[in-house]
């Protein structure tokens, strides 16, 4: 039952948008504006008192003029002229017109079409835009109908869509266009508050305040009570309460716009905020500023109907944020608008002087001037943003240069990404300057200012001549910074204090400057070679700092074994990752084609035999492989976590080797990281691999337990043992060298205790560092899942 009132709520909802819109459609496009006011002239009839001016009436009816009818009847019948004074709505009029020789009657029957421009501006546009904002309603309907917001996104629409078609009809009087005005025209800043506050609640946040809403909900039902009073006679004109209520609206909402996005600039909401701030704005100012205010001193800069176009920025805004995930990057386009319009504003102001002065004998008015220079800056900004668009798009195809720099650019980063010397360095971009650029000389020098030759010499090289131009120069240099020389061009490519790195590029065969986008890519090369001699630098700092340390002090620091350690870990990983991608993969699928084909062709018994060795065979090397993957990368260490990984390591040892395992667990610390988790367990696989090979052991014993701010791992067995002297020595004992190291670089400690024929026990702890370290192991993605 819900359902189907619904259902009915929704067909008479539309019903009713439609029926609406095709009633002020027809009603507009049937009566042409008459623009003719009149008064009451005492003898129950109307006397005209003013024209507008590019009306129907400007040139035929004059002021002073009696209505003694209007479509046959008396003037007091016509809706328009008994309750606003205005003559329209009328298919003909008569007139009684005083002449030199006496009273005149004068009939007129009214044509029932509009002209071309006011055709374009009072039906097609607005009702365009209304059939445009019926489309967007119903989108939003289609795309979020269970969203709360979607519904006010929706009036908002209507609204605007509405105030704009049924102003034209409500200026002549008409009953329904005055009532849909005022609904539509007041609806406007009341429904962008409420979708403007639903919506935001699904971020936590609320945009305007009760008493706010309270008071704007109250001058919405005050707006709808002055429209009665005005139809009923009790007030003369409400429309400048109206005005009043819309612009202080709006004048709210931009003020709460600018609060929210001063409160939000630091966060996420930064880009939504101005977003609608720029949508309001693009929206409500031309409409206040070009029409509004300026109609208040009865000099409107543009008409109406062209200033409420501008409104139809605010809903296009709020259905692309409303109906996306993602808003586009508001201050790119700020940015750019921002340049366009400053340099859109002199060629504008230019061209309006020129047709000062062309049209000198034809006088307009301050308006027309002003108009004519709007105009033409929305052109020439509009144009600037088509010419971007195109250099993107069709410029490449166009200059192929473009495409050479381009690729170019790749082809270098590719390639300097292989480098490790800064000789390869030059190398590479001295290759890549001479297969672009028409030229014959390049060299590369370091600079250094205050030890650049002052003096010129007969016999100095090029590079001189440029070091001496560049100090006399005096400009301040820095990365990618181009100099033009006197000979060719000096380039910045690196710099390592006071000291620059300059690529120096001889004059062009063709004698042709360097052109700007010839600049811009050598700009860009620059760039990217100067964050290559960074890093080189760095390496060359990082090494010396490396010799530096392991001279004062005897063995290997911890900090350079953990990361020996690291490096190891990850190459376990992609040797694992490779193994199960490529090896496992292909043995998996000979090994379904050798079943396939055993189960699909009849074969001697003794083949069969054969292939099924070489099929048992195949399994054999799967399952090696797969133990081999196990062992490089533990499978779902990180998951499991260390115990129970522990556990299933040890299950797998039981079954290959002749020792039982005791294990006894306490749960390890939760600030245990991935890296202490995953040396922790390598030390158990080191120590069950020594108590297999070495040891002999039959049975091993393995605690792990909290204890004094770390981890404890105590380790038995009752193998053959060893003497501890050898242990440094021993190359069959390398292995628990290995775990020496792997707890030195922990900062943590260990003890061996061990005699021959008695067995080993190692007790270690490892302290426990901070979570920060936590994946800085350099785990590879692509290993997530090599179990098989």
């Amino acid at each position: 039952m819900n359902k189907l009132s619904s259902k009915l709520k929704l067909i008479g909802f539309v019903l009713t948008v439609l029926l609406l819109t095709l009633y002020l459609i027809r009603m507009i496009s049937f009566y042409p504006t008459i623009g003719v006011n009149v008064v009451p002239s005492g003898d129950g009839f109307y006397r005209v008192e003013s024209i507008d001016s590019d009306s129907w009436g400007q040139g035929k009816i004059q002021v002073n003029d009696r209505v003694i009818a209007i479509d046959g009847k008396e003037p007091n019948e016509s809706f328009p002229v008994r309750t606003f004074g205005y003559l329209e709505l009328l298919s003909s009029v008569e007139l009684m017109r005083d002449t030199p020789s006496g009273e005149q009657l004068v009939a007129y029957e009214i044509e029932h079409q509009l002209s071309g421009e006011k055709r374009f501006f009072n039906l097609i546009l607005p009702s365009l835009t209304l059939l445009v904002f019926i489309l967007f309603s119903a989108f939003v309907y289609k795309r979020k109908r269970d969203d709360p917001a979607a519904l006010l996104l929706i009036l908002f629409f209507l609204s605007v869509g509405f105030a704009y078609l049924s102003a034209i009809l409500s200026g002549r009087g008409d009953f329904v266009g005055r009532i849909l005005l005022t609904v539509s025209f007041a609806g406007v800043p009341l429904t962008f508050l409420l979708f403007l506050d639903r919506y935001l609640q699904r971020y936590g946040k609320r945009f305007a305040s009760r008493g706010a809403m309270l008071l704007m909900r109250a001058g919405f039902i005050a707006q709808l009570a002055a429209q009665a009073a005005e139809l009923t006679g009790a007030l003369s004109s409400k429309s400048i309460f109206l005005m009043a209520y819309f612009v202080l609206g709006n004048a709210y909402i931009i003020y709460k716009l600018v609060r929210s996005y001063l409160a939000h600039r630091q966060d996420d909401l930064k880009s939504l905020f101005k977003l609608t701030l720029l949508g309001h704005l693009v929206g409500f100012l031309p409409f206040l500023l070009l029409f509004g205010v300026p109609l208040l001193f009865g000099v409107p800069i543009i008409p109406g109907q062209v200033a409420a176009a501008f409104l139809l920025g605010l809903p296009i805004v709020y259905l692309y944020m409303f109906t996306t995930q993602r808003l586009f990057d508001i201050d790119f386009f700020l940015s750019r608008f921002s340049y366009y319009t400053i340099i859109a504003f002199f060629p504008t102001l230019l061209i309006t002087g020129l047709a000062v002065v062309l049209t000198n004998h034809r006088q307009l008015a301050w308006v027309g001037w002003v108009q004519l220079f709007l105009v033409v800056y929305l052109l020439i900004t509009a144009f600037l943003f088509g010419k971007e668009f195109l250099d993107y798009r069709l410029r490449p195809k166009w200059n192929k240069d473009l495409n050479n720099f381009q690729g170019s650019l790749d082809r270098f980063s590719s390639r300097i990404s292989r480098v490790m010397k800064q000789a390869d360095l030059e190398r590479v971009l001295e290759q890549e300057v001479r297969s672009i650029l028409p030229v014959r000389e390049v060299a590369f020098f370091r600079y250094e200012p205050e030890s650049a030759p002052q003096a010129q010499d007969a016999a100095e090289t090029p590079q001189a001549i440029a070091a001496r131009e560049l100090a006399a120069s005096g400009r301040r240099l820095g990365v990618g910074a181009a100099v033009v020389l006197s000979t060719g061009l000096a380039v910045v490519i690196g710099q390592k204090r006071s000291s620059y790195q300059i690529l120096w590029i001889g004059d062009k065969t063709n004698r042709t400057k360097f052109n700007p986008d010839e600049l811009g890519w050598l700009k860009t090369l620059a760039n990217y070679s100067a964050i290559v001699f960074e890093n080189l630098h760095l390496i060359e700092n990082l090494i010396g700092d490396l010799e530096a340390e392991m001279s004062k002090r005897q063995g290997t620091p911890s900090w350079v074994l953990r990361m020996i350690f690291q490096l190891a870990e990850s190459e376990r990983r992609k040797l694992a990752s490779d193994l199960h991608d490529t090896a496992l993969q292909d043995q998996l699928v000979w090994y379904r084609k050798l079943e396939a084909a055993m189960l699909d062709h009849d074969m001697p018994p003794e083949m069969r035999g054969q292939l099924t060795d070489i099929r048992e065979g195949l399994l054999d090397v799967i399952h090696q492989i797969r133990e081999t993957c196990n062992e490089l990368r533990p499978p779902l260490l990180k998951e499991m976590g260390l115990v129970e990984s522990l556990r299933s390591l040890f299950e797998q040892q039981q079954i290959r080797a002749n020792y039982a395992i005791e294990f006894n667990a306490g749960e390890p610390p939760e600030s245990l990281g991935d890296e202490e988790t995953l040396t922790l367990f390598r030390i158990v696989q080191e120590l069950l691999v020594n108590a297999s090979k070495h040891a002999r052991a039959t049975l091993i014993r393995i605690e792990l337990r909290e204890d004094e701010g770390g981890v404890r791992l105590r380790y038995r067995d009752d193998g053959v043992g060893l003497a501890l002297e050898k242990l440094q020595d021993s190359y069959q004992h390398m292995g628990l060298s290995g775990i020496k190291e792997r707890v030195r670089s922990h900062a943590g400690r260990i003890r061996f205790l061990s005699e021959p024929g008695e067995g080993l026990e190692v007790d270690l702890w490892l302290p426990i560092e901070s979570a920060a370290h936590e994946g800085e192991d350099g785990i590879d993605e692509r290993d997530s899942n090599l179990a098989g």
